[in-house]
Order: C-alpha cells, then sequence, then structure tokens
C-alpha cells in the first residue's frame, strides 16, 4: 500500500477507482458506459463496514465536449462485494460535457480539470461497505470519449 499527500488529499493506491489505462498500462479512453478499472480488472473497494466520508477526486486527462455529448461520474455503493445485487445505490456524482447536454448555460469538463466530490458511504441511515465508480455516456453512444483518474480521499 502506497500512501502520500497528494494536493493536500490523501492518496493511497488501494483506493483508485479508474485509471483509463489498458492491461499494458497504454491509455484507454472510455468510450462507452462502464464500471471504473485498474489495467482493465473491475475495481470494487471495501471501505468497511462503518460510516465514512471522504472525496471522489477525478483527474480529467482528456475528454471530448465538442458537440452533445454528456458524462455523468458516479459513486455507487452496494452490501455485497462482486457488486451484483440490484440493491446498490449512487452515493455522489459529477457532470460533464457539452452546454447543450447539460443545465446551464456552457461545457463542463476539459483536459487537466480536477473535480473534487464529497462522499459518504450512508445514505438514509444504511451504511454501503463496497463501492466502485460508474460511467454513464450519454445515450446516443456517438462522439463520446473520457480519459480519466478517479480515487477516493477518505477523511482521517
Amino acid at each position: 500500500m502506497t500512501t502520500y499527500l497528494k494536493e493536500d488529499f490523501l492518496y493511497d493506491a488501494d483506493l483508485v477507482l479508474e485509471d483509463s489505462l489498458d492491461t499494458n498500462g497504454d491509455a484507454a479512453a472510455i468510450e462507452t458506459s462502464a464500471a471504473g478499472s485498474l489495467l482493465n480488472v473491475a475495481q470494487i473497494i471495501d471501505v468497511g463496514d462503518g460510516l465514512v466520508e471522504g472525496y471522489m477526486i477525478v483527474d480529467v486527462d482528456a475528454i471530448v465536449v465538442a458537440d452533445d455529448e454528456d458524462y455523468t461520474i458516479k459513486l455507487q455503493g452496494t452490501q455485497t462485494a462482486a457488486f451484483d445485487d440490484p440493491d446498490f445505490v449512487d452515493l455522489a456524482m459529477l457532470k460533464l460535457g457539452h452546454a447543450d447536454a447539460l443545465v446551464g448555460d456552457a461545457s463542463a469538463g476539459a483536459a487537466g480539470d480536477r473535480f473534487v466530490i464529497p462522499f459518504r458511504n450512508e445514505q438514509n441511515g444504511e451504511v454501503y461497505r463496497y463501492v466502485r465508480a460508474f460511467t454513464l455516456m450519454d445515450a446516443d453512444g456517438v462522439g463520446e470519449s473520457i480519459t480519466a483518474t478517479m480515487w477516493l480521499s477518505i477523511k482521517r
């Protein structure tokens, strides 16, 4: 386990949710809706059976926001390690994309951007032990492409 301070957020290599790398370590953009992975291996993190608070950090390396692209990056939680239980919840979300696809009047997301999304693994009194990142793409499936690193920084 590697732990060090990275721009005021505690970084732990065991808490990486998505690295946008293939099995050879080469950059691999996310182009369809998918759960987060590390070197193409699904990342499900066991945060324990107690309340956890912190931040999901999203570092964008590349993103297409030219036309009507729409990205929703979610931190999801569930009670099962395999994440196969349909009873999972969205604990935190980030919307990125072109202005035409977002509420408001501006596009969101560019290479080099960092987004800090607060989260806790609890909703309505239920604590969710397992978490993952999930990137939801626009339903038309045309033109979307994002390369990003996503990780958790836990308050200690």
